[in-house]
């Protein structure tokens, strides 16, 4: 589901209507309580609402006309959209699906992350009092004042990457990627979704506390989880007991798992890092081991930024991959758990905005610090990152 705007608005109400359950003549219908009005005309605002226009509008593609949305501010404007609605909108709502659709409005509303707690609560007060008439009205009029194009990802942020960390930066009930590269800046494909939602009805409140108690505080990290947008507008919109259990010991399980990677040996992680940058500060030639085939080579595919940095990376990686996979297998370090951290280190790192030069430089500093090495091994740490640029655990291609 969308958020709240002039689309989403009219593409649910328009499953209740009769005669005018067509996306054309619904868009029509419920448009025209402004657009139709004398006093709307009369002072220029009235809009041609042309079938093009109206597609763009419930695809997301264009915002509410201006007249409309400049005339919906207005007392008098107001007070006759709210008679409109009781003369042509009541009347053409199916009673069989009233109450389905009243329903879904409201689920609309109390989904939208991006409308306050008081805008909210003055909404659905209409619905729980059963002013069917002031409900739709009222959040027609509040609709079409909010952004109606679909919007870019937002930038990722910061306090979001320990819940993007726990479930691996993939949605764990889709397993699409949570987050996207967007002209070299990191884009969220997410949200951190309640798993015992706000709001919900007595009912099934109840029915979910049969099977999990509800946590004392809803949006403590405990309660929140990282889901691909269109599964999390889909769970808020029509939550149910099935995923809520599913999602609460997937939640469990993620912590668990997370917790104990954290809880790695990290002095035996400290010595073995040591272990490789001091066999590359102890290099007093070219290594002896034979350098990387170019064929093999991935990091002109992963560094996207300046010549000067890909070249770099790329020098280092041919000169000295082989060498360290040698120091690795030599010295029995544990691979795989070193590489586990550096994946997740570089992770957090792309997806807080960092430049890929930034990325690097963090990631060298990172490692010198996890092997207790000052300034001068900056150079060996530098050489190890682009052995994990190559090795494919910081960038993707």
């Amino acid at each position: 589901m969308s958020e709240l705007n002039t689309a989403s608005y009219i593409l649910t109400l328009r499953s209740g209507l009769s005669a005018n359950g067509g996306k054309e003549a619904a868009a029509n219908l419920i448009l025209g309580t402004i657009n139709n009005q004398d006093y709307v005309r009369e002072h220029g605002y009235e809009e041609d609402l042309s079938s093009k226009k109206i597609s763009r509008v419930l695809g997301e593609l264009a915002n509410t006309p201006d007249g409309i949305k400049q005339a919906s501010v207005i007392p008098e404007v107001i007070d006759e959209t709210i008679e409109n609605f009781n003369k042509d909108v009541i009347p053409d709502l199916n009673p069989h699906l009233k109450d389905d659709t009243l329903a879904n409005i409201r689920k609309l509303i109390r989904c939208d992350v991006t409308i306050s707690e008081p805008k909210k609560e003055s909404l659905l007060n209409y619905y729980k009092h059963g002013q069917t008439t002031k409900f739709l009205a009222y959040t027609f009029l509040y609709a079409v004042n909010k952004p109606n194009i679909v919007r870019e990802g937002e930038e990722v942020q910061v306090d979001d990457i320990p819940f993007l960390a726990e479930v691996g930066y993939e949605c764990p009930l889709c397993h699409k990627e949570l987050v996207e590269q967007v002209r070299g800046r990191a884009r969220k494909k997410y949200r951190i979704t309640q798993i015992f939602p706000n709001d919900l009805d007595d009912n099934t409140a109840a029915e979910f506390e049969a099977e999990y108690p509800k946590p004392l505080n809803l949006n403590a990290p405990e309660n929140l989880i990282a889901l691909n947008e269109e599964e999390s507008s889909d769970y808020l919109f029509d939550p149910s007991v099935e995923l809520y259990k599913k999602l609460y010991e997937t939640k469990r399980a993620l912590v668990k798992s997370h917790q104990a990677k954290m809880n790695v040996n990290q002095e035996q992680l400290e010595e073995e890092i040591r272990t490789v940058l001091d066999a590359v500060m102890d290099l007093q030639d070219q290594p002896a081991t034979e350098p990387l085939n170019f064929d093999a080579l991935h990091v002109d595919e992963k560094i996207k930024e300046p010549f000067v940095l890909r070249k770099t990376v790329r020098d280092e990686a041919i000169t000295y991959y082989s060498y360290i996979e040698k120091v690795f297998r030599d010295s029995n370090a544990n691979f795989d758990v070193i590489a586990s951290q550096i994946k997740a280190s570089s992770k957090m790192l792309e997806s807080s905005g960092l430049s890929q030069k930034e990325v690097i430089s963090q990631l060298s500093e990172w490692i010198r610090h996890r092997a207790g090495l000052g300034d001068d091994a900056e150079m060996a740490s530098n050489i190890v990152v682009s052995f994990f640029v190559q090795n494919c655990e910081v960038f993707h291609s």
